[in-house]
């Protein structure tokens, strides 16, 4: 999903097998830390998975393998513009270096057990990246448009047949941030075509795919689903700035547990945005909060809670 928070048009500006390492530079995606893939293949209109396995000397069952998202045997969630594994890697983990966090000073130890807890906790973690850009994404809901002066307009899927009237604004919302909640049992995602005139759109299964699909096509979660783009996808984090945050629309706090599953295109390397379901979620979180930057541990044993 496009993951911008503003208005402003971006490029894809890395090759298809190129990526940040946990430095900024770039480097080969088969150096990127535990990367099992030598080669990616960014789509184009027209692709197929029979067409890529036979381009790159593969069989359709090893491209299913080295890309478990895409339906096996369908084929029918290539998007255009994604990049898809086309030759599997050794799982070289040698060129990422990690730093050991250093120990706590006095005032650490002076703080409640608690705080001496995670202070203990994080010593016993990996410090994976420091400092990085921390932003917000979310799903566009059709409530949080309720502008009656907007005129009215058709949302169609890429073959054109309609799926809803809603106001222009939140069309233009849905189309900015990819995923779309037009009512309990009607959420949309961006298809794989280029937008004109909103048809551009797929219908999902509103029960399983509540809140839209990330980038890989798979559900993205509240507040546990965060995007980056130097990161390999599935890894677990923690995140200490998050760890005991009151979550809007939940009764929970957060234990500061994320997973990488999704990419954007608004931005490069040392950033992860996270996705909070709603705009009204992440304003109130950012005035809490105001956080901008923060420091990503590996996730180890912590545990991705439904919030």
């Amino acid at each position: 999903m496009d993951t911008s928070n503003d208005s402003q048009v971006f490029s894809l500006v890395q090759g298809p097998d190129h990526e940040y390492d946990v430095y900024g530079h770039w480097i080969h995606l088969a150096k990127r830390y535990g990367d099992d893939c030598t080669k990616y293949h960014s789509v184009v209109k027209g692709d197929t998975c029979t067409k890529l396995a036979n381009k790159y000397g593969i069989s359709v069952g090893q491209f299913y393998e080295l890309n478990t998202n895409v339906h096996r045997g369908k084929c029918d969630n290539l998007f255009i513009g994604y990049k898809y594994c086309v030759k599997p890697g050794n799982n070289d983990k040698d060129s990422l270096t990690v730093n050991k966090l250093i120990s706590g000073d006095d005032k650490d130890k002076q703080e409640s057990k608690t705080v001496s807890d995670k202070i203990t906790q994080l010593k016993q973690r990996q410090l994976l990246k420091r400092q990085v850009a921390f932003t917000y994404y979310w799903t566009a809901h059709a409530s949080d448009y309720n502008n009656s002066k907007s005129k009215k307009v058709n949302i169609k899927t890429c073959a054109g047949k309609t799926i809803s009237t809603v106001s222009e604004t939140f069309a233009n919302a849905l189309v900015m941030e990819g995923s779309g909640v037009i009512s309990s049992s009607k959420v949309v995602n961006l298809g794989s075509c280029v937008c004109k005139n909103y048809a551009c759109f797929m219908e999902l299964d509103a029960k399983k795919e509540s809140y839209g699909l990330s980038s890989y096509g798979t559900s993205l979660r509240p507040f546990i689903t965060v995007a980056a783009n130097d990161i390999r996808r599935d890894t677990k984090i923690y995140v200490p700035a998050l760890d005991g945050w009151s979550l809007p629309g939940s009764n929970k706090k957060h234990n500061g547990c994320l997973i990488v599953d999704d990419k954007s295109w608004s931005f490069g390397g040392n950033h992860i945005d996270w996705f909070v379901n709603h705009m009204d979620y992440y304003k109130s979180l950012n005035q809490k909060h105001a956080v901008s930057k923060v420091d990503i541990y590996e996730g180890g044993n912590c545990q991705l809670l439904d919030y």
